[in-house]
């Protein structure tokens, strides 16, 4: 068990770090503790150049201690040795308990000096790929260690997560650096199309690229196709430190160069990080220089290049590292610039054309973009009403900039356009869905048609848009009534839990109330703990309404009605309500004394009580509030009982009232006429069913209610139940002892032992003997072999292997006379239901305490 406490508490840690640091952390500290006798540190393992390098991380304190300087920084010698080439060659833990035993493990010196024993090494593995180690060291001059094989378990186990924690981390990084990348792109874009002219175009590109990547310096190269040469035309000032204006102009032969004829025949990017080890080639020119680092971007479109976009570092500016990310948001740059370029050039022969086809294209009553490479070359008047966006806003947009993030599928908007679109190419579907976003922010699902054709050297998708706003408004209708009916069902699988649970806590319940009860019989009256343990069964009895309201809750219960003061139900339950409460509501009380009784039930009554009262919190808020309960009496007209929103048609004549008043936002007329609506809620969570359960048991108690309520101005919920002219039941009378004793023989059957327990006790109490037996089959057996020396049996209705109506059936069948009282937690309708016409001789409700027992007893055997 401490085993895999150590995992689930390590695997959660693991979980929730988000630094490299906290993972490195979290596995040292874990370690160490399922291992203590041992020292741990830490070490990450690259791959550079072919050559595999580690680097140690972290260790414990003890650790860099006692081999000082041997593990400080790069180069930690145990790195470079035995152990970590069998972990990182085999990918498996390595443990060595004599080091000196093995020279070739770990330096001599080394083992001298610091007293060196065992070596323990796991790898951090994730997906075939090695991320780290974690290691231990043993000295002599301490306990030796072995690790067992459940704690090396653990011990992997914890390598593997902390191995995908790592992994998670990197990505998550790569994630946010790509995002930034996207962000600065789409923008990018949106200035490149911008662009009235080619000076303007390459000021952006010179700004975004030098935001994309970390290159200093960047020029734009015209291209000659008929004397196939590049020419710098545009740079970056600070080029001209690194050469001169005449040097920077002067053209470069393509032909013959392979970097240059990659990027300008083949029109293929190209990144050397390295420029200084590439092989020498003769034809090259010296450029500006010495160059670091270089990329070189074709800016092409279709197939026609206009130019090309270097960036580099030169001299003291060093090499410069850029991630593919970066070059990949590089190479877009140059497309959407490529084409933006081509567009210029391009723009006046389109203007001859673009007369006869907007007459066309301008008269469609469907939406419809023209799209290139991805980009939005054309859309008509209908997409700017459909999509919010004046047409030149999204001229050279990509839609992707005009959608969500994700599709409502749970695919990025970029990763589904790109699958669309191969599939498109490849002729296998043309029809698909598509959700933008409207110009006001809302989304806009959409029917999507698309149709390739060739303009020229350009392929063109031609695409059609229909609005399915409405289609999918019915659709999430629909889904709301099925997710209704869902809910329903949901509610009824937990009203069967409810009631089960019920059942069982009603035999919990007995233990506390019979043994509080038989505790108070043999106490004497002025005992200090009498009145803790008149407080235990008022708790219990408490505890008993509440199984009665989860009995009811499920539908297998009725409630018990009868005469209650409205008031003191209130002050009952002020404890719970106060600590309902947050701290910021303050609780005030008009509670009027000496009302009318009220019939009613008190487990409904205090459900409506704590419902109204959490309602009124929670139209409070995080705010300051205050809640108002007060109770009173009034008489209630004919026309006054017509303003009512719930019990219109009460009879005029007599009412107590309970007021539950609040400082909250209040509602207005369109909520106030759907707050007892099922499944209406203006709660972000929840089933919405409380205000129309509170109607329901309004209305089953022949109440009204009325609602006061304005926006800034709180609400006032009013509950009006009958006065009755009856005063409140005496509850001592019930409860005094029977003045009798009993004689015979009485059998207890119950499949609970504490139940069985109590009323043995209360029983042998009263000068009665017992029998038990913990199911049906057990008590047949007794009636069996007892016959008519049972003078009566006190029967569960819920056993294992044969319940009490079965066993009922067979001890009449023994003894036809035999006297029988039913006990359950279910109310006695329910119960008895079973047992219409079968001679019962009486019912009695779990949890009862002693002296209920002994009454119900004392009237079935007199019956």
């Amino acid at each position: 068990m401490e085993l895999r406490r150590h995992l689930a508490e390590g695997v959660y840690a693991l979980s929730l770090a988000r630094t490299r640091e906290e993972v490195f952390r979290v596995l040292l500290g874990r370690a160490s503790e399922l291992l203590p006798e041992l020292h741990w540190f830490l070490g990450q393992v690259r791959e550079r150049e072919g050559r595999r390098e580690a680097e140690l991380m972290a260790a414990t304190p003890t650790l860099k201690t006692r081999l000082g300087a041997a593990v400080q920084g790069p180069g930690f010698p145990f790195f470079d040795l035995g152990p970590v080439r069998e972990i990182c060659d085999h990918h498996r833990p390595c443990w060595v308990a004599e080091v000196a035993a093995s020279p070739g493990l770990a330096p001599p010196s080394v083992v001298e000096a610091t007293g060196l024993r065992s070596l323990f090494g796991v790898p951090l593995v994730f997906e075939g790929r090695i991320l780290g180690l974690l290691f231990a060291a043993g000295f002599r001059d301490e306990p030796a260690a072995h690790p067992g094989e459940e704690v090396l378990a653990v011990i992997q186990n914890l390598a593997r997560i902390a191995a995908l924690a790592l992994e998670r981390i990197q990505v998550g990084a790569r994630l946010a650096e790509t995002a930034l990348l996207f962000r600065d792109l789409a923008r990018a874009v949106h200035d490149l199309a911008e662009a009235p002219d080619e000076d303007v175009l390459v000021a952006h590109l010179f700004e975004w690229a030098a935001r994309l990547a970390p290159l200093p310096e960047w020029w734009f190269n015209r291209y000659d196709p008929s004397a196939r040469t590049c020419r710098t035309t545009h740079w970056t000032p600070g080029l001209e430190a690194f050469g001169t204006v005449e040097a920077i102009r002067r053209p470069d032969p393509v032909e013959g160069d392979p970097i240059l004829e990659r990027v300008y025949l083949r029109q293929k990017a190209v990144h050397i990080r390295r420029w200084a080890d590439l092989p020498a080639f003769p034809g090259r020119q010296a450029w500006p220089g010495p160059l670091r680092t270089w990329v070189g971007l074709p800016l092409a479109h279709a197939g026609s290049l206009a130019g090309s976009l270097s960036g580099g570092s030169y001299g003291d500016q060093g090499h410069v590292e850029i991630s593919e990310e970066q070059f990949e948001a590089l190479q877009s740059l140059a497309e959407t610039a490529g084409l933006v370029l081509n567009r210029l050039h391009a723009r006046k022969d389109l203007a001859a054309q673009e007369t006869r086809f907007r007459l066309l294209f301008e008269q469609s009553p469907d939406p419809t973009a023209l799209l290139a490479r991805g980009l939005i070359l054309d859309v008509n008047k209908a997409s700017e009403e459909l999509l919010g966006y004046p047409r030149l806003a999204m001229l050279g947009l990509d839609p992707i900039q005009m959608s969500p993030a994700l599709q409502p599928s749970g695919t990025p908007s970029r990763a589904a356009a790109m699958a669309f679109l191969a599939e498109v190419k490849a002729g296998t579907r043309n029809r698909f869905e598509w959700t933008f976003l409207h110009a006001s922010g809302r989304e806009v699902p959409c029917d999507v048609a698309i149709t390739q054709y060739l303009l020229g050297p350009q392929h063109i998708y031609h695409a059609v848009f229909r609005d399915l706003t409405e289609q999918k408004r019915a659709e999430t209708e629909r889904a709301a009534l099925e997710r209704q009916l869902f809910q329903a069902q949901k509610m009824e699988s937990l009203g069967v839990l409810a009631g089960g649970i019920a059942h069982d806590f009603n035999n919990l319940l007995m233990g506390v109330l019979g043994h509080a009860g038989l505790a108070l019989e043999q106490l004497n009256p002025l005992h200090p703990v009498k009145r803790n343990l008149e407080a235990i069964q008022k708790a219990g009895q408490r505890a008993a309404d509440l199984t009665r309201q989860m009995l009811a809750y499920s539908g297998r219960g009725q409630f018990e009605v009868r005469n209650l003061d409205l008031s003191a139900q209130v002050e009952e339950m002020l404890h719970l309500l106060e600590v309902s409460l947050p701290k910021t509501v303050v609780l005030n009380l008009g509670l009027r004394k000496g009302l009318p009784a009220v019939t009613a039930d008190a487990s409904q009554l205090q459900q409506v009580i704590m419902n109204l009262v959490i309602n009124a919190a929670e139209a409070i808020g995080d705010a300051s509030g205050t809640i108002t309960l007060a109770t009173g009496a009034q008489h209630v007209t004919e026309s006054a009982a017509r303003t009512m929103l719930v019990g219109q048609d009460v009879p005029p004549g007599p009412y107590v009232y309970l007021e539950i008043a609040d400082t909250g936002c209040g509602m207005d007329q369109d909520t106030l006429s759907r707050i007892f609506e099922p499944f209406f809620t203006t709660k972000f969570t929840g089933r919405g069913l409380g205000l129309s359960a509170i109607m329901g048991i309004v209305r089953g108690h022949k109440g009204a209610l009325r609602v006061y309520s304005e926006p800034g101005h709180g609400t006032t919920f009013k509950v009006l139940l009958p006065a009755v002219g009856a005063g409140l039941e005496a509850e001592a009378g019930a409860a005094e002892e029977p003045p009798w004793v009993g004689s015979g023989l009485i059998l207890v059957v119950d499949d609970d032992e504490t139940v069985r327990s109590v009323a043995r006790q209360a029983l042998e109490m009263k000068g009665f003997q017992v029998l038990e037996a913990q199911d049906g089959l057990e008590a047949v057996d007794q009636v069996r072999a007892r016959g008519s020396a049972i003078g009566l049996v006190l029967l569960d209705m819920t056993m294992p292997r044969m319940g009490g109506e079965e066993a009922f059936r067979e001890m009449r069948l023994l003894q036809p006379d035999i006297r029988v009282v039913l006990s359950s937690g279910y109310n006695e309708v329910e119960a008895m239901s079973r047992f219409m016409g079968k001679g019962l001789k009486g019912f009695i409700q779990k949890p009862y305490g002693p002296r209920e027992l002994l009454a119900k007893i004392q009237d079935g055997l007199e019956r």
